[in-house]
This record gives C-alpha cells, sequence and structure tokens, in this order.
C-alpha cells in the first residue's frame, strides 16, 4: 500500500470514529465538541485535498447511473459541511475564531445538518466500500465476506430500529426544533445505537451502488473510460 493511501485511510478511519463523538455531545461537553468539531473539518478538509483527482475528473468522462449516485452524494456532503462549519463558527463559544450571525438560525442550522451530514457521509462510505484496499482483503475469503454481509445486514436492521428511536429524519427536516440529550444513558449504548444507524446508511449505499453497477453491465456499457472516472483514486 503506498504512503498516500495509508494516509487516506487514517484520516478517514479517524473521521468514522469521530462522527459518533460528535453526535455525543451530552458525553462530550460544549469545549471538547467544539475542538473535536475543528479536528473534523480540517480532516474534511484534508480528505478531499488527497482526492483532488476526484475533482479534476468532474467534467470527463460518461456518466454512468452509478458515478452520478456517487457525485451527488459527494457534492451535497460538501455542501453540509460547509454550512455546518458555518453555523459551528456562529455558535463557537470556545475554539478562538467566531462570527457574528443569527444564533436561532444557527442552531437550527446546526442540529438538523448534524444528522445530515452524520447519514451522507455513512451512505457515502458504503459508496466506496469496494474500493477501500483493506476491505477489499477481508472480503476475498467468500466465507468470510458471507458472515461479514451477514453481521452488517442484521448490524443495519437494529439501525432502524435506532433511527425512528432518536428520531433522526425529524430532526433531519427540522420537525423536531431541539436535541434532546440524556446525561443517564449508558455511553456504550449511545455509541452502540450510533453505529448502527451508520452501519444502516453504509449498507444502504453499499448495495445501491451494486445494484447500480449490475444494471449498468447488463445493458452491455463498456466499463472503458468510465471506469478510470468512477474509480479514480478516491477510496474513502
Amino acid at each position: 500500500m503506498r504512503t498516500k493511501q495509508k494516509i487516506r485511510l487514517c484520516v478517514d478511519f479517524v473521521m468514522v470514529i469521530l462522527m459518533p463523538c460528535l453526535m455525543a455531545y451530552a458525553f462530550m461537553g460544549g469545549k471538547l465538541h467544539e475542538w473535536l468539531g475543528l479536528a473534523m473539518f480540517l480532516l474534511f478538509f484534508l480528505h478531499h485535498l488527497l482526492n483532488a483527482s476526484w475533482h479534476r475528473a468532474l467534467g470527463k468522462g460518461s456518466y454512468t447511473a452509478n458515478r452520478i449516485l456517487g457525485t451527488v452524494t459527494n457534492l451535497l456532503l460538501l455542501l453540509a459541511m460547509v454550512f455546518l462549519a458555518v453555523s459551528s463558527v456562529i455558535l463557537s463559544g470556545y475554539v478562538p475564531w467566531n462570527i457574528k450571525g443569527s444564533m436561532a438560525v444557527a442552531r437550527l442550522m446546526h442540529l438538523a445538518l448534524s444528522y445530515w451530514v452524520f447519514v451522507l457521509a455513512s451512505f457515502h462510505l458504503g459508496i466506496y466500500w469496494n474500493r477501500i484496499p483493506v476491505a477489499r482483503k477481508v472480503t476475498a475469503d467468500k466465507k468470510i465476506s458471507a458472515l461479514l454481509r451477514l453481521t452488517f445486514l442484521l448490524y443495519a436492521a437494529y439501525g432502524v430500529h435506532v433511527f425512528i428511536k432518536r428520531q433522526f429524519a425529524l430532526s433531519m427536516f427540522l420537525q423536531v426544533q431541539f436535541a434532546f440529550l440524556d446525561y443517564g444513558e449508558p455511553v456504550v449504548l449511545f455509541f452502540m445505537e450510533y453505529f448502527a444507524v451508520m452501519c444502516l446508511s453504509a449498507v444502504i449505499g453499499y448495495y445501491m451502488s451494486a445494484l447500480l453497477h449490475r444494471l449498468n453491465r447488463s445493458r452491455g456499457h463498456s466499463p472503458g473510460r468510465v471506469k478510470k472516472y468512477i474509480f479514480e483514486k478516491e477510496e474513502l
């Protein structure tokens, strides 16, 4: 594995760990939450630098349904992250820099976009799962691959329950305009449930991408130049 791939893998792994940590405001507190958020934004920026080839390829090649899915997801995630960063700076109370703005609007924006980024980033992970070198090696064995698929599907099924229980959809569309913080909740349970939602989103992204790829192949479309741009070095 090349050095750049190792750095990319480390950056993406840390971001995956940080996502549920940033949702755990009740356990982290305001100060740690802000510094972890700053770390997340910096890592997200670094992620895009490491995958600059993807940006350069946007206007090149043909767009299959699978490539459209990945591109739309990536652009929505980028947009959501930018506005989440803006709302974070407005609400900031600990990180040195701060900009003025409507605290009420920023709070609602931050609430909704936190859930959107969480879901979109996990969905993005699922789309690009097969392009992770470590994932390809682990799933090379058919028995291990089958066991992992079953495990992820069962955990994702639990994620459906958590998604409804934690009111993800209501928060994403601001039907609930406040974050309920349960300070007495077991930390292990919290992270287990949020990782379940991550697994759910990733599984949906993985199977949607796989389905579109199969449909594209069944129609006899040659991967040719398209493959060069669809699988351009981004390996989340």
